[in-house]
């Protein structure tokens, strides 16, 4: 119970002086130590790390070597919390358009300081803020190197030949990614070929197969950071991603043929489809269409149609998502074909099919058109595929995406594959006393669990109920393909003690659910990672995730006679599996 107690702590108030020999602190003072010493209240692991704690005394110690880390971990976290507000400067111009390689490493090195100030390592902390700020400036000087006043977009991926043009009268040629456009640039793709344009604020245009895209107009306003983007689609058609910051600061809007669109969303697909055709579909947020003296407003999942001498098409409502008739979003295939099977979509009259070696559907993409709800697709490689679907109407709008179905093709030379169900996580958290173990397989192999065979389907499925005992259970699956080739793995099933999440240490005095009333109640407790804790005091209520080893902290300011309710519930899903009140008295 010391050894928790110890590690639980994390919130204070300092109040002895920084000259002494020692620094001698209670528990309840570790916060404002915390700020003291190192700058935030968050970097109290650091504190903790480096004081010596006395247990009879309930006092932590913490001696002149190590106020002398300390302060010199504080210089340098001044020093990191500038280069942090020069890194929010760089990317509101543009970094992460024109220093994409330099703005990810520094995104990396700010997780390994966190990672590094969670286990309490100074010294590791410090060295990773000095390699934080020196790819700041790795950034401020790509940026200086590749920006362009009148450059806002580059080619961020392509697959297949890629064209652009400068200006309106420039001869196409290839283009290689990093390609920068200016205003009046335009882009096409071909037969075989995709493309994505990526503007300064994070928001992106993917271009379909025979699409040809101008950039009317491009501006940014330096003074407060807003763009002005216009694109025209002379053919083809495309996919707008805004980013939440273009949904809010940016106006982005799209003409095609007869129609303008004014685009709030963060998934809105356009095509021109005729020479004064053209069918929009919204997925989200909201688009404002104007054509033949007409105002549309598209919400969620609406679409419409605009055609000119023609009345335009009112907001539609989008077909639905079409389901795989699979019983698992997996499927393993010895063969190099496949026929898949899915939902038919009543006021469907075509369907479209993607398939991808990436689940972004960024790579190697192939779309294939079926007027049934069925459709054979061969050649299909060895390795992972990804498949997604949607319907069209009679109107050509297209329909809500599905999502994305896995195809495993095994060659037999390989060893197995072997995947767990729900993102097929290395580590499982459950409270009930049993788990059931579901994933998939090579159909045809042997399948063992801790040792015992599992029956494995004639599609590779497989579900096993594993008896849990208190804390950790390790799992080792093993696979045997009928070629003889094995693969292993571990995973590792933690059974929930309700007991341990509701062990709880309070700086006030506590009884059998009664907490003696203080101004101020620290209130700490080691629960698991994927848990966060929700602290109800009337119609205040505090949500906090719980650490990588489980820590979590609050601090409460009740009233005499009030309740407190505690509750620990999943992170992901927010489903409760313990919940308690107190009465503070």
């Amino acid at each position: 119970m010391t050894s928790l107690f110890l590690f639980i702590f994390v919130f204070s108030f300092y109040n002895g002086p920084a000259e002494a020999d020692t620094i001698s602190f209670k528990p309840p003072e570790l916060s404002h130590i915390a700020k003291e010493l190192t700058g935030s209240e968050n970097n109290w692991p650091l504190i903790f790390g480096a004081a010596e704690y006395l247990n009879r005394e309930n006092t932590f110690v913490l001696d002149q070597a190590s106020q002398k880390e300390l302060s010199r971990f504080h210089e340098n976290w001044i020093l990191m919390n500038q280069s942090r507000n020069h890194y929010s400067d760089l990317i509101r111009n543009g970094a992460g358009v024109f220093a994409a390689a330099e703005v990810a490493r520094a995104d990396s090195l700010n997780k390994v300081f966190r990672y590094n100030v969670e286990k309490g390592d100074i010294h590791g902390s410090v060295e990773v803020i000095s390699l934080y700020r020196e790819s700041i400036d790795q950034i401020a000087k790509a940026l200086e190197e590749n920006r362009v006043v009148d450059v806002e977009a580059r080619l961020s991926e392509k697959q297949g030949t890629v064209e652009h043009r400068k200006g309106l009268i420039g001869k196409w040629i290839a283009a290689n990614i990093g390609r920068l456009f200016r205003e009046a640039d335009g882009v096409r793709t071909c037969s075989e070929s995709t493309g994505k344009v990526t503007f300064l604020d994070g928001s992106h245009v993917e271009l379909a197969r025979n699409t040809t895209a101008i950039i009317r107009s491009s501006r940014l306003d330096r003074l407060t950071s807003t763009s002005d983007i216009e694109i025209n689609i002379t053919e083809g058609g495309l996919l707008a991603r805004l980013s939440a910051e273009g949904i809010e600061r940016s106006s982005y809007q799209i003409s095609a043929a007869n129609a303008t669109m004014m685009v709030k969303s963060s998934n809105f697909w356009a095509e021109k489809t005729g020479e004064h055709r053209v069918v929009m579909a919204n997925y989200s947020g909201t688009t404002t269409v104007m054509a033949e003296n007409q105002v549309i407003n598209l919400g969620r999942n609406q679409g419409t149609v605009v055609e000119r001498g023609n009345v335009s098409l009112q907001p539609s409502q989008l077909l639905p998502a079409p389901q795989m008739q699979w019983s698992a979003a997996d499927s393993v295939i010895r063969s190099d074909q496949i026929t898949l099977v899915w939902t038919d979509i009543p006021g469907a009259v075509r369907y479209d099919i993607d398939i991808s070696d990436a689940p972004s559907f960024d790579s190697s993409m192939q779309t294939y058109r079926s007027e049934t709800n069925r459709r054979t697709i061969k050649n299909l490689p060895v390795g992972v595929s990804y498949i997604r679907i949607r319907a069209f109407d009679e109107n050509d709008l297209r329909g809500v995406e599905s999502q994305s179905y896995r195809i495993l093709r095994s060659s037999g030379t390989k060893p197995p594959y072997l995947f767990l169900a729900d993102g097929d996580p290395l580590d499982i958290y459950t409270s009930q006393p049993e788990y059931q173990l579901t994933g998939i397989t090579e159909p045809g192999s042997t399948l063992k669990v801790n040792g015992q065979t599992v029956s494995v389907s004639p599609s590779g499925d497989f579900s096993v109920s594993l008896a849990l005992e208190q804390g950790q259970n390790p799992v080792e699956l093993m696979v045997t393909s009928i070629s003889g080739k094995v693969t292993i793995q571990e995973r590792s099933i933690t059974k929930i003690s309700e007991d341990k999440l509701f062990d709880l240490t309070w700086s006030s005095y506590a009884e059998e659910g009664r907490v003696q009333h203080a101004d101020d109640i620290l209130i700490t407790g080691r629960a698991y990672p994927p848990l966060e804790v929700v602290a109800r005091l009337g119609d205040l209520e505090k949500v906090i995730p719980c650490g990588i080893n489980g820590n979590w902290a609050v601090s409460i300011n009740p009233e005499r006679n009030s309740d407190l309710t505690i509750a620990l519930r999943y992170r992901n899903s927010k489903e409760v599996i313990g919940e308690r009140t107190f009465r503070i008295e």
